[in-house]
């Protein structure tokens, strides 16, 4: 009988233990129990490889649709720019061209209507589109 009560008292000072500490067994439970289920760790390693490369192929893909995209914006605005000062350069031509035109044109004018002054002021505003005032 001595075994009969010596194993009694042991589960009653085990239960008072266990209700003030129980997180301790807890933990070891929760241990066994993620120990039992992920024991096989190659498997979720190689899933979480997977997926990792997958990540960075998605991600080179895209830096790489960035940069072609840069290069093509940047190729047609050197285009435009250079297009942009061809015309710029032509327009400076023709502008002096005009405006050598128009003065050897003015310089007619005077000469052939150097005596009537009238004349010439009147010829020169209708040529232009100035307003003649008398």
């Amino acid at each position: 009988m001595l075994s009969w009560l010596g194993l009694k008292i042991f589960f009653k000072k085990a239960w008072v233990w266990f209700k003030h500490n129980w997180y301790v067994p807890a933990i070891i439970i929760y241990t066994l129990i993620l120990w039992f289920f992920f024991r096989k760790k190659d498997a979720a390693y190689n899933v979480l490889e997977t997926r990792n490369n997958s990540y960075k192929i998605q991600i080179d893909a895209i830096n790489k649709s960035h940069q072609e995209e840069i290069e093509k914006r940047n190729k047609i605005i050197e285009k435009y720019n250079v297009i942009i000062t061809k015309i710029e350069e032509k327009y400076s031509e023709d502008k002096k061209d005009l405006d050598k035109e128009k003065k050897k044109e003015v310089q007619e004018m005077v000469e052939k209507y150097h005596d009537d002054p009238e004349a010439l002021a009147r010829l020169i505003a209708e040529k232009y589109g100035f307003d003649y005032v008398e």
